[in-house]
């Protein structure tokens, strides 16, 4: 009888264990990065495309990265990251214009996917305002196990101040409109830094939050525009990532990697990726 009892204890201890592992949510990482695009002056100062795309393949491969918000991503540069990264799914729309988000293949299924321009006319490629090229939000409507969400990537104009202030508007209008009830993040290098008028504009979408003000542990040593410099401090803060407030995120930071080149140590990018792991909520679920 002991040994009996002994043995339905242990039964029970598995069902118990069994039934907790087959409920814990599995946890999602995500990141948005400007991987910069190329300028000769990038290659006279040591940063050329052809020294970057491997530093910055072997980022997303060790971080083991689920998702990728990436800016500046040109169809020529995913040609070159794409053997490296072929767990992957590259979405675009256009490849003459260079906003992709990267997915794991088969992790995630593509459900729709479009975009829409910040401009007076987001419908159609336009620019407007003092914006020096056309500026879009490209998004992808992503579907895990029963769970839906959107992921929207964006890049706001660099040059213009009015662009950001309105660009920043049309994605408040707009992210609702596509999103409707279902959760969704809201990424991109916004060239906007954290209480600026296009900040705020985005933080008053109804139910949208900083992922930095509510991930439970968040580690930023340096800011995520670094100048090609590991050596210099900067204070922009010009990447974000927004969350809708159903979405519980664990952690967040600023991934300042670096490579060494055989002469000096250098950053894969003008900007340091940032990223978060994060949680689909049972709510999303159609």
């Amino acid at each position: 009888m002991k040994h009996f009892s002994a043995f339905l204890l242990g039964c029970l201890l598995l069902v118990e264990v069994g039934t907790s592992y087959a409920q814990k949510v599995e946890k999602i990482s995500f990141a948005s990065w400007n991987i910069r695009w190329q300028s000769e002056s990038d290659i006279e100062n040591g940063n050329a495309w052809k020294k970057r795309f491997e530093p910055i393949a072997n980022v997303i491969r060790f971080y083991d990265l689920d998702i990728v918000a990436m800016q500046e991503g040109s169809a020529s540069k995913r040609d070159d990251l794409a053997p490296l990264l072929n767990d992957y799914v590259f979405i675009e729309i256009d490849s003459t214009e260079h906003n992709p988000i990267l997915i794991k293949k088969d992790m995630f299924k593509l459900l729709d996917k479009g975009k829409f321009y910040l401009s007076e006319t987001p419908e159609k490629k336009s620019k407007s305002w003092d914006s020096k090229h056309n500026r879009f939000c490209l998004w992808a409507k992503l579907q895990k196990d029963s769970t839906q969400f959107f992921v929207f990537n964006t890049h706001f104009d660099y040059h213009g101040k009015t662009a950001r202030t309105e660009g920043a508007k049309v994605m408040y209008q707009w992210i609702p409109s596509i999103a409707a009830n279902t959760t969704y993040i809201a990424a991109g290098d916004f060239n906007s830094v954290e209480g600026s008028v296009p900040y705020e504009i985005l933080m008053s979408i109804p139910g949208i939050k900083d992922a930095k003000d509510v991930a439970q542990f968040t580690h930023i040593v340096k800011k995520s525009y670094n100048y090609f410099d590991p050596y210099r401090n900067s204070k922009w803060d010009l990447d974000h990532v927004f969350v809708d407030s159903r979405i519980p995120v664990y952690r967040y930071g600023v991934l300042n990697e670096m490579y060494f080149d055989g002469e000096s140590y250098r950053y894969p990018s003008d900007h340091s990726p940032i990223m978060m792991v994060f949680e689909l909520p049972a709510a999303s679920q159609p």
